[in-house]
């Protein structure tokens, strides 16, 4: 949501074509490949490059969307495994009252 949220905020073609370039070398592609897509961006139109970039910005709020929802799934894991062992401890701490106050 951070990241989808700032880049929404770029408005200039120059700087929608950087973020763009900059995402394209992040992926580690072929350099003949790689080459291509900066080929490319430099001849796409405005239209077609701010239609491209949205899609981009939508694609980086579905992943970090995801990452959220998964990092919420193993605080929940962690919470209820820290409450089981609590529920260990609670008994085993009854149990050992008991054994003293029957002495």
């Amino acid at each position: 949501m951070f990241l989808g949220s700032l880049l929404k905020r770029f408005s200039k073609d120059n700087e929608k074509r950087q973020i763009i370039r900059e995402v394209i070398y992040r992926l580690s592609l072929d350099k003949k490949q790689e080459q291509l897509y900066f080929d490319s961006l430099d001849i796409i139109d405005d239209e077609y490059l701010d239609m491209f970039y949205k899609k981009l910005t939508a694609l980086i709020d579905i992943i970090e969307e995801k990452e959220v929802m998964t990092n919420g799934e193993k605080q929940t894991e962690k919470i209820q495994q820290i409450r089981k062992q609590e529920e260990k401890e609670t008994v085993f701490n009854t149990d050992f009252n008991i054994l003293f106050d029957n002495i």
